[in-house]
């Protein structure tokens, strides 16, 4: 974690438009005392094996290897680690209330290596994943291995043809420029995959989209979601209104503190029924 990003935790810490609760001590603990994804990662990476263009990564605590694209810096593979794997990080996403239990089907938006389906597949259903930049296509294939359904496309709130922009690994669905992608909504894929017992996403922006798009789904399976919160644009209370419209029952609780876009933002929702 850089220096900017620790100094912007004080920031949002104290800024008077922070509307979620967060104590001083979880701020020092969590974030400010927190060891770097450089410190962090490498502590579950057990083995990395060339494969060609790929590399083949054996994790800790995680009996299928990982295939990863040899032109991707280790410093994302640390932070992917660290992000899905390490439980102290704001923004590993199973919590107690949101966290996969035995034969629930997952969907995981945003899924770029693989590495949260990688770890709960062993305690999943079935499992279908969805990223569309096609940096990960190859690796995710050799990974899941015909095991998950893996889906090159975006989520968002209607089915239609957008654009990948920006930073490519961190891509954001734009309506004008940048390479050519496929949208589709998770009520539309769940027609044909069945019941969705837990949504995780990181879209990088498009969240709200994504909720969107699942009303029906969110209706009809109650799933478990665990949903980044930090990105431009995001509104956690506008997250968590687009899912009690359909289902008021939905509790939910925040996660972390970020300073992004000159705003105080959590790091990750997590919402139950």
């Amino acid at each position: 974690m850089s220096i900017s990003n620790r100094a912007g935790m004080i920031s949002a810490y104290f800024a008077k438009d922070r509307n979620f609760p967060i104590t001083l001590r979880e701020v020092v603990r969590y974030g400010l005392l927190q060891r770097t994804c450089k410190q962090i990662g490498p502590e579950y990476v057990l083995a990395i094996t060339d494969c060609g263009t790929l590399e083949m990564i054996n994790l800790r605590e995680i009996s299928e290897p990982l295939y990863w694209p040899k032109e991707i810096s280790h410093r994302e593979l640390y932070k992917s680690c660290t992000d899905c794997l390490h439980p102290a990080q704001w923004h590993h996403y199973e919590v107690p209330e949101t966290s996969v239990e035995g034969g629930e089907n997952v969907v995981d938006c945003g899924a770029a290596e693989g590495i949260f389906s990688l770890s709960v597949a062993a305690r999943a259903g079935r499992i279908a994943i969805f990223e569309p930049w096609n940096g990960f296509h190859t690796s995710l294939k050799a990974t899941f291995d015909g095991r998950c359904e893996i889906r090159h496309q975006a989520l968002g709130k209607n089915t239609h043809t957008a654009y990948l922009s920006g930073s490519l690994l961190y891509g954001q669905v734009s309506e004008t420029e940048g390479t050519t992608i496929s949208v589709t909504t998770l009520d539309t894929f769940r027609d044909e995959f069945g019941p969705i017992d837990y949504i995780k996403a990181d879209v990088e922006g498009s969240e709200h989209d994504l909720l969107a798009g699942a009303r029906e789904t969110i209706f009809a399976d109650r799933p478990k979601i665990a949903i980044t919160t930090y990105h431009l644009g995001n509104d956690w209370e506008r997250m968590v209104s687009l899912v009690r419209e359909v289902v008021p029952g939905y509790r939910f609780r925040t996660k972390g503190v970020a300073y992004c876009g000159g705003r105080a933002r959590p790091v990750m929702l997590h919402m139950w029924n």
